[in-house]
């Protein structure tokens, strides 16, 4: 049985990919300076930087019953189609433009290949691929848990242990001086996982007005306290101090949550939902560029390189961090799709 169209999906996924590019055109926060620029850099830092947490929500929203569509056996097949083959083919390439352009940073064993390798040396930004194949191995064990009578308290209160002590608990520690104990976590949500209950179950409820006000007020206040830590510890240090900016502490978290709620809630309005599918080019596009997303991820970073020695823009520049970003998206977006319709180069996209 096929899952039915969500149109929030894939609005959810350009948003975040737009983010993940803007993200990685703010690379001027990493040198401080107590300057309007870069106060702005922190800002823009602390709302894209929501992106991963939208990603693995929406990993969760569209995989966690996965069952009820085909089997696990399936499920690893498209999981390895669609992520396992691009992913090994853009670390090769890589490979190959790191041993071309710096051959002395390349590795020289077969050793360090894979050490390399595993720890996204080839290129930095793949980080984000091995909490998502850990991920991928825990949901046919986690999605066990639907067949449960009442396992959405199950899960909610998962989650709600997790947000306490890695959300709230852990950073209260760090900030009054305290030891905090890694070991303090629930395995089953802890890391990324959290995001991935969380979205499977806020993708199968409807909030009211209220919870929904209550978590975009929280968002709005943690991001304003991140802003303002970030501002003052780096001040105060000298240095950019990002500690704030985790994905595992509360202002990440809450304000990825604030931006997947408020979209699944204006897109699921059957007015705005009807009015949108009548647009059948309008709702083509869509569906097409949120097909490109991943390709997009996978191929930016290369379009960053290309623009910067083509434009000649540096990163401070608020050209390059502002207009750059959404023509890279559009010119990332328009690559993939003429590479997928190639047959023996669609894979890798």
């Amino acid at each position: 049985m096929e899952k039915k169209y969500n149109l929030c999906y894939d609005i959810l996924t350009i948003l975040a990919c737009l983010m993940v590019v803007f993200f990685h055109t703010n690379g001027i926060i990493y040198t401080y300076s107590d300057s309007l620029s870069w106060k702005i850099s922190v800002v823009e830092r602390c709302v894209v930087y929501s992106a991963i947490p939208i990603f693995f929500m929406l990993t969760g929203a569209k995989l966690m019953d996965y069952r009820n569509r085909y089997s696990t056996k399936e499920y690893v097949k498209k999981r390895l189609q669609r992520i396992g083959i691009p992913f090994l083919f853009w670390n090769l390439f890589y490979l190959i433009y790191q041993r071309v352009s710096s051959p002395e940073a390349s590795f020289h064993s077969a050793k360090e290949f894979v050490s390399m390798l595993l720890n996204s040396e080839f290129q930095a930004r793949y980080w984000f691929f091995f909490p998502l194949f850990a991920v991928y191995a825990a949901i046919p064990v986690i999605s066990l848990v639907l067949q449960a009578k009442n396992h959405r308290k199950y899960l909610w209160y998962a989650v709600y242990v997790t947000f306490a002590l890695l959300w709230v608990l852990n950073p209260l520690c760090a900030l009054t001086g305290i030891s905090y104990n890694s070991y303090l976590t629930m395995p089953i949500s802890g890391g990324f996982m959290i995001y991935v209950l969380f979205g499977y179950l806020v993708s199968t409820e409807q909030w009211c007005r209220y919870k929904r006000v209550i978590l975009y007020l929280s968002a709005m206040v943690s991001g304003i306290f991140a802003v303002g830590h970030i501002v003052s510890a780096s001040a105060a240090a000298g240095t950019t101090e990002l500690y704030m900016a985790s994905y595992h502490f509360f202002p990440a978290g809450l304000t990825g949550a604030a931006i997947f709620v408020f979209v699944k809630h204006i897109f699921d309005k059957p007015p705005i939902a009807e009015a949108l599918n009548h647009r059948k080019k309008l709702m083509k596009l869509i569906r097409t560029v949120s097909g490109c997303c991943m390709g997009v991820w996978l191929t930016h970073s290369l379009a960053i390189i290309v623009a910067v020695k083509l434009l000649g823009v540096s990163d401070s520049d608020y050209v390059y961090r502002f207009a750059l970003p959404p023509v890279i998206f559009a010119a990332c977006v328009f690559g993939v799709w003429i590479v997928r319709k190639i047959p023996v180069l669609k894979r890798i996209v």
